[in-house]
């Protein structure tokens, strides 16, 4: 569509952006109306909002299309996770499906930038969300056929509280885009920004006093939940930036297609399937989630410094390396922070712990493709490569403070103390 840089990431984070606004009522409000109510309702509105976006006429259409896309998927992804305790009451199988649930997503990302991009070289880009169709009319009917009602919880929504995270969210990834196109110091930039601040300590403030707040601060007064919530916002960071990046290096630097980068991209987003599907389990029962939080950070902040000291004219093997580094490290650390505050979280909230894991996860997505590309935001992408992996390294060091933290708290296996 010929779309500036500016628009190309409000076409990532029009998606993104109401995903990660809307997940934690999305999460509340499964719990109040029904999980399996919630999961379709969303399947359904992210299929018609696909059908949207392959008949998108322009740039406009398009980011619209995919903010109502975004609100599907905030609306049935929590759904997901939540139903987990619901179908599995035994610990062990409701810890193998967890791992499993981060092993499927992790395929579909593996099989979603292949598939995308063979799609976008054999029939053009809109084919990428025609094929949603099928998808969703499959996975409607599995849900309706084999997924149980859940119990409802009346509990008042907090409209003030989502209306505040939905500005703070909006203001900031739209000041960090504007920074990169009209500068940091412009006074629509500093503006924006400031916006975002006062959003966000308006939400705090309406979490703190609000009689039903939707994510009440008392959650976060716990020595394994808060880690692993923030663990989740630094990985949707590291794994999805490193993609961002690496996807404009492939295409922009390396003049590969979009076929062609998404077969380099591959041992990225394979890798990242082996995590959970063949080394987490094992690894996980003799070491403990918490070991293997700060393992998964400390194998990808070598992966993120093997694709640094490699630099724009490294050989193929190098970044290869790199790669299967943080493609397969970002899955231990996401099955470990996952399983941490699942096993951290009561039933009853389920739904709430579930969507704030995603939306900080998404909310880390947002950012990372606001701040990395602004800073790409340029001609000479290849000199501003190296400052775009200390800011990846910067994330992952914070993860592994983080995990040894969390080991301090939370011991061995990860169980947590009452709190």
């Amino acid at each position: 569509l010929g779309s500036s840089m500016a628009q190309a990431q409000w076409v990532l984070d029009g998606y993104t952006l109401p995903l990660a606004a809307l997940l934690l009522t999305a999460g509340a409000l499964g719990d109040r109306i029904g999980l399996r109510r919630m999961l379709l309702g969303g399947i359904a509105l992210f299929t018609v909002a696909s059908l949207a976006c392959a008949g998108a006429p322009g740039v406009a259409w398009l980011i619209a299309a995919r903010a109502v896309q975004g609100a599907g998927a905030a609306a049935l992804l929590p759904a997901t996770l939540a139903l987990v305790p619901h179908l599995f009451t035994e610990r062990a199988d409701r810890e193998r499906a967890t791992v499993t649930w981060v092993a499927a997503g992790s395929i579909a990302v593996a099989a979603g930038l292949l598939v995308g991009g063979l799609l976008i070289a054999a029939f053009g880009w809109r084919s990428i969300f025609l094929i949603n169709l099928p998808v969703g009319v499959v996975s409607a009917g599995l849900a309706r056929a084999h997924v149980p009602e859940t119990p409802r919880h009346r509990v008042p929504l907090d409209h003030v509280g989502q209306a505040a995270a939905a500005a703070a969210l909006g203001l900031l990834t739209a000041g960090l885009i504007t920074g990169g196109a009209a500068g940091w110091a412009a006074p629509s930039t500093l503006g924006l920004l400031a916006g975002g601040v006062a959003a966000g300590l308006g939400f705090w403030r309406a979490e703190r006093r609000g009689s039903h707040p939707m994510l009440p601060l008392s959650f976060l007064r716990h020595q394994v939940r808060t880690p692993a919530v923030i663990c989740a916002g630094l990985m949707g960071f590291v794994f999805y930036g490193t993609l961002f990046v690496m996807s404009l290096y492939f295409q922009q630097l390396r003049g590969l297609s979009p076929g062609g980068a998404g077969i380099a991209l591959l041992p990225l987003t394979v890798s990242s399937t082996a995590g959970p599907l063949v080394l987490y389990r094992p690894l996980s029962r003799r070491y403990g989630h918490p070991v293997m939080l700060a393992a998964g950070f400390a194998c990808c902040a070598a992966g993120t410094a093997v694709l640094a000291a490699g630099g724009s004219g490294a050989p193929y093997p190098v970044v290869l390396a790199g790669l299967l580094l943080t493609g397969g490290a970002s899955t231990i650390a996401f099955s470990a922070l996952t399983s941490l505050l699942m096993a951290a979280t009561p039933p009853g909230q389920a739904g709430l712990g579930s969507g704030l894991q995603n939306t900080i996860r998404q909310a880390g997505a947002l950012i990372a493709v606001s701040v990395l590309g602004s800073l790409l935001n340029t001609s000479l992408l290849a000199g501003r490569l190296p400052d775009a992996f200390l800011i990846l390294g910067v994330a992952d060091v914070g993860g592994i403070a983080l995990g040894l933290a969390t080991i301090a708290g939370g011991g061995r296996g990860g169980c947590p103390r009452s709190g």
